[in-house]
């Protein structure tokens, strides 16, 4: 008997074509007459399923039971990546690897590269089962787009053995107005106009000239009880007790998150998509960034602009304290406040400006009195 072996193929935002062999376990172990026993076997298996000539592999693993959660597993070779989540259900969804493959070929065709169409299409599946419990079906309920943080998988480099343990959260605080700033002598002037969130950034300096700025803006941010996250340099943060870290998603690979974890300190993870926040996710940090919401001149990106639309969804989907950046300014501030994000992230709008102080303070009036009607 032939397994049966699902193909997804669709086109990128790039024009690249994506394609996806989605397998379960036993029609894996019938493909390469092989029984799979470990996680390990998992991943030696898509190896050679790749050398089969396909350009990517899924084995979903709805029918490994060797641990608590539900793990999928991707790769193409290059990249790979483990979905983990709760088992919905003891039941079996026969239908569950065409739907899964359909959703994922209906989010490829919407302009998704195939890292975010997996995960969107791993939470609708999510959702269909969650849906099909809370009504007694037989079959997964079709339902709209998945918009929340409880059909959302972890995803990770490596399988998870349990649930990601949560960094310190904000005490309900409002992260409010929240500049990005590359010295101390811009936190100590922004943190005089009674801004409360501030990230120093630096990329210009090395050595003890670099911890020495950090070691400043830290004492400064305690003198007017603020909260100062540094940007990627987690262990001066550690070593002279900084509010918390922030981090890109290239520096979680170097980043030692349990030591950062261990130490209390809160951490912040930028997100562009939505592999990226479910990568934030098996990380469980204190707030995510989602962005850019508009073009931004301050950093190159390989993004487009998400958009208003597309903050309005994060904030539906995720419990998360969410942060807004990139190319954030006074006059589109209202209509990001309106989204009810946590906080507003900017950079050139302040330091640029023809008196930075002073649009520092109009903008956080804008904030103060946003919260205050809010209420």
């Amino acid at each position: 008997m032939t397994p049966n072996v699902w193909t997804t193929a669709g086109s990128d935002p790039r024009g690249c074509v994506g394609s996806v062999v989605t397998l379960s376990i036993p029609e894996t172990e019938q493909l390469l007459k092989k029984r799979l026993n470990t996680y390990q076997d998992i991943e030696k298996a898509a190896e050679e399923i790749l050398s089969l000539g396909v350009k990517s592999v899924l084995i979903k693993g709805d029918h490994f039971n060797y641990d608590i959660l539900n793990q999928d597993y991707w790769t193409n070779g290059a990249e790979s990546f483990w979905l983990a989540n709760h088992r919905y259900s003891n039941k079996n969804y026969p239908e569950t690897g065409k739907v899964f493959s359909a959703a994922i070929a209906t989010y490829l065709a919407l302009g998704y590269d195939i890292k975010d169409a997996i995960v969107i299409a791993k939470m609708y599946v999510n959702q269909g089962i969650d849906l099909a419990e809370k009504e007694n079906a037989s079959n997964i309920k079709q339902g709209g787009w998945p918009e929340s943080q409880a059909y959302l998988p972890y995803l990770s480099s490596q399988p998870l053995h349990t649930l990601p343990k949560a960094f310190a959260d904000l005490n309900n605080e409002k992260l409010g107005l929240y500049p990005v700033v590359d010295n101390f002598t811009w936190v100590q002037k922004l943190l005089s106009t009674g801004i409360k969130t501030i990230q120093l950034r630096i990329k210009n300096k090395t050595g003890s000239e670099l911890e020495h700025e950090i070691i400043k803006s830290i004492e400064i941010s305690n003198k007017y009880g603020a909260k100062l996250f540094v940007n990627d340099y987690w262990q001066i943060a550690i070593r002279h007790g900084a509010y918390g870290v922030h981090l890109g998603q290239s520096d979680i690979n170097s980043a030692d998150i349990q030591r950062i974890l261990e130490a209390g300190l809160r951490l912040g993870i930028s997100t562009h998509s939505y592999y990226e926040v479910a990568r934030a996710h098996a990380l469980h940090p204190s707030y995510m960034a989602c962005g850019p919401i508009f073009h931004t001149t301050s950093k190159i990106m390989p993004f487009a602009p998400q958009g208003l639309s597309q903050l309005k969804r994060w904030r539906r989907t995720l419990d998360y304290p969410l942060v807004a950046i990139g190319g954030i300014n006074l006059a589109r501030l209202p209509a990001v406040l309106e989204t009810k994000i946590d906080g507003i992230s900017l950079i050139t709008d302040i330091t640029q400006a023809q008196d930075p102080i002073e649009r520092a303070k109009q903008l956080l009036n804008m904030v103060n009195q946003y919260v205050i009607n809010a209420q």
